[in-house]
């Protein structure tokens, strides 16, 4: 049996072993296009701030392929897919075939489109390659700009600030976040940012972007102010790499449509991590959700189901978790509900001492909260929005001093 996984990051990797585990004698081929053995994306703007050491960030060391007899061909990617032939074909020419295959090429950042976004200096945050070169370029810098009101965004803005730079950040909605948080839990984020000299700019974006001999100098907003910078940081989402797949036959919308087994609908085609649109348990829809604790589970379950098992992906309940200057915030499920009847928030008398708690239901039954401050409730919390917990009935408990999800979850189980 020949397994070929495109992708070498953590549904990818996550996927190889599991199959490895099971299967000691199959073929394992990981095409990739970068040089690197597998890494923790989400670590980089630690490494760039200097948090972390370089060694750190990575997953796994380079010896882990050969030893676990995995071919891992690099800096090459896939250009198409063959789905009635099973073969791939190569950037670098040639084509190879396949018993089975996880496509698990991942995200690229969403790049800016206003005048003057090709400058140098212009810098996004995705890959190994460009955190060094952004730590490369601060040595040389006085002021930076970051963009984007979401989890990378703010670590742009963070790493930027830690690295000593006068740091700008723009956020073009009217807070931090606001697809997850509601103002309160905001503001939280916000204070602190301010409270390190990060300067923010809400309901700001950039309009156009200039220099002198092709290197970034000023950046305009749309409210027409100039700032100057020597780096301007885009974060403002990704965009799932679908494009060597169209004429492939899979059914495509923002990433590969999968079943609860990650099967991507064409015979011996499976599909996980960024790219992969799952069913979400909260809002019972198909979608993206790009997180690291999302990646492993998903790459676990398409290896097994790969590898001849039968596994099947609970509902994906979007889980995020991020350390701002120290402050915790973990968003789990849908936060901001949607203006239709039968939601509703609770937050009892949060924010206090620094913290935040939010539960969001629908109908009583649980399906999304915010934790700030104090994020031990998370695993409990995303485990109730799986097992559709109908909560209504704790309704006078869920705020009172000393309660925590985890008992509410034993409670319920209990009585299973």
């Amino acid at each position: 049996m020949h397994y070929v996984i495109i992708g070498n990051g953590g549904a990818g990797l996550r996927a190889a072993r599991t199959i490895r585990k099971r299967d000691p004698e199959g073929t394992i081929t990981m095409v990739d296009g970068e040089r690197y053995p597998c890494y923790y994306r989400m670590r980089l703007p630690d490494y760039i701030s200097g948090w972390r050491e370089r060694e750190t960030v990575f997953v796994v060391k380079d010896d882990f392929y050969s030893e676990n007899d995995i071919e891992l061909v690099r800096e090459d990617r896939v250009t198409a897919v063959d789905a009635n032939e099973h073969t791939l074909s190569l950037e670098r020419g040639g084509t190879m075939s396949y018993d089975r295959l996880l496509i698990a090429a991942g995200a690229r950042p969403r790049e800016l489109t206003c005048p003057g976004h090709g400058l140098d200096g212009v810098v996004y945050l995705r890959t190994l390659d460009q955190a060094e070169d952004i730590i490369r370029r601060a040595g040389e810098a006085r002021n930076a700009v970051a963009l984007g009101g979401g989890l990378l965004g703010v670590e742009m803005a963070r790493a930027f600030n830690e690295l000593g730079l006068d740091t700008h950040y723009l956020i073009r909605e009217d807070r931090f976040w606001p697809q997850m948080l509601d103002a309160a839990g905001s503001s939280l984020v916000e204070e602190v940012l301010e409270e390190k000299g990060v300067v923010l700019h809400k309901e700001e974006g950039i309009d156009g972007i200039s220099g002198d001999a092709g290197r970034v100098e000023k950046v305009g907003t749309t409210s027409g102010k100039e700032l100057g910078a020597d780096i301007v940081g885009i974060a403002i989402g990704v965009v799932s790499n679908l494009e060597f797949l169209e004429g492939s036959g899979l059914e495509l919308e923002r990433g590969i449509l999968v079943d609860e087994r990650l099967r991507a609908g064409l015979p011996d085609i499976f599909a996980a991590g960024d790219i992969a649109q799952a069913l979400d348990a909260a809002s019972g829809e198909h979608r993206l959700v790009t997180s690291w604790l999302n990646t492993q589970r998903q790459g676990e379950v398409a290896g097994i189901n790969m590898s001849g098992g039968d596994a099947a992906l609970e509902g994906v309940v979007p889980f995020n978790v991020i350390v701002i200057y120290g402050l915790p915030v973990a968003s789990l499920g849908l936060d901001i509900p949607p203006e239709r009847e039968g939601y509703e928030a609770l937050t009892g008398d949060y924010p206090r001492d620094g913290r935040y708690r939010k539960l969001v239901l629908r109908d009583g039954v649980l399906v999304g909260g915010t934790l700030i401050g104090d994020i031990a409730e998370a695993q409990a919390i995303e485990s109730l929005i799986k097992m559709q917990a109908d909560v209504s009935p704790y309704r006078d408990r869920l705020f009172e001093p000393g309660f925590d999800a985890k008992m509410l979850l034993a409670e319920l189980r209990g009585g299973q």
